[in-house]
């Protein structure tokens, strides 16, 4: 076996195990925003000082 396949066989693995644990991370919620959120109109939020 070349040194380069080894390489690219160990990128093959790592790349694949991110898409694996990526559902069970908080990083899912970035898919999981709900589409009217990105388009809504927008609005103020005020704050009162004290």
């Amino acid at each position: 076996m070349k040194p380069e396949a080894l390489i690219f066989k160990l990128h093959i693995v790592l790349g694949l195990t991110i898409f694996l644990i990526f559902p069970f991370t908080r990083l899912v919620h970035m898919i999981s925003v709900p589409v009217k959120y990105l388009f809504r109109s927008g609005y103020q939020i005020v704050r009162r000082r004290g």
